[in-house]
């Protein structure tokens, strides 16, 4: 019977499992020998003395952080060096795009007003002849006549195109002008222009809105304001209805009409010159600015 339970008790699990950890602890005796008489030794203890000599800040003197604060220093001051120069190469491109894109203003400007002095030029021409025959102290007063050569009237302004310039001054390129007596030439050339500008807007074209034009339609008769309207000028049938109208003014009608249209356009002569005046000293300041404004982008 005992026989059997030992058979048993050796058939067992529990018995395998303490064989087979017999056999490895025999084993690792064999192949290990040394570590059998190792004195064991808790894996905290070398983890803690590692963490401990991370935390021993180096032995360094006063050369060394001074060293080290150089070197900061001069790495921050030279990437603000960087900085500053990349900046300033920006700019100065987009200066160089701001002022080609100024001289093609400066052109258009130039071109407006070569455009606005010839047509005023011309009107001064036209007028004066006109005057000349008002001058002339006659019974009569051929008011058609004198409607038909004064034709179609208008005025030829000029409309300043100064874009760019406000670009500039609104976004501070214009500090970054080297050349002084470029910026002192752009000054003088917007003072002219608007100036110019101006006498079109508050000179010229008040007067001949508020004075010049309502005489002529108070002074002609019905007919006679047919010549002042390009829609009827340019349409040939319209203008033969007046191939024979006759308005002769005599007596007091045609000293009225002298001494109203007359003076109309005296004064409108007078606002003529003085505007082309304005015009001739704003495209002087033009050529000026574009001749700088050349050897700048050269």
């Amino acid at each position: 019977m005992s026989e059997e339970q030992n058979k048993k008790s050796e058939d067992s699990p529990d018995s395998h499992r303490d064989q087979n950890e017999g056999l490895k602890k025999e084993e690792s005796e064999q192949h290990f020998p040394e570590d059998i008489h190792a004195p064991k030794q808790p894996a905290t203890e070398n983890m803690e003395t590692h963490a401990h000599h991370l935390h021993k800040a180096p032995g360094h003197g006063l050369r060394h952080y001074f060293f080290e604060f150089f070197m900061l220093f001069l790495a921050v001051s030279a990437g603000y060096f960087v900085e500053n120069l990349r900046e300033r190469h920006s700019e100065k491109v987009r200066l160089h795009q701001y002022l080609q894109s100024m001289l093609l203003d400066v052109n258009k400007n130039i071109s407006a007003l070569d455009s606005t002095i010839h047509e005023n030029r011309s009107m001064i021409v036209r007028y004066n002849s006109l005057a000349d025959d008002l001058l002339k102290d006659t019974v009569t007063l051929d008011r058609a006549a004198f409607a038909k050569k004064l034709g179609v009237v208008w005025y030829r302004g000029f409309i300043n195109k100064n874009e760019t310039f406000e670009q500039m001054k609104s976004s501070g390129t214009l500090r970054y002008i080297d050349n002084p007596g470029l910026l002192i030439e752009m000054m003088q050339y917007v003072t002219a222009t608007n100036f110019a500008q101006y006498r079109t807007e508050h000179f010229e074209e008040k007067y001949y809105t508020e004075l010049f034009l309502p005489t002529l339609y108070k002074s002609y008769d019905l007919p006679c304001m047919y010549y002042l309207d390009t829609a009827y000028t340019n349409h040939p049938s319209s203008m033969k209805r007046l191939e024979d109208h006759i308005d002769i003014l005599k007596g007091k009608d045609a000293e009225k009409f002298r001494q109203d249209v007359g003076g109309a356009l005296m004064l409108r002569l007078e606002r003529l010159r003085v505007t082309i005046t304005a015009y001739q000293h704003a495209k002087e300041e033009c050529n000026k600015l574009e001749e700088m404004i050349k050897k700048e982008i050269d």
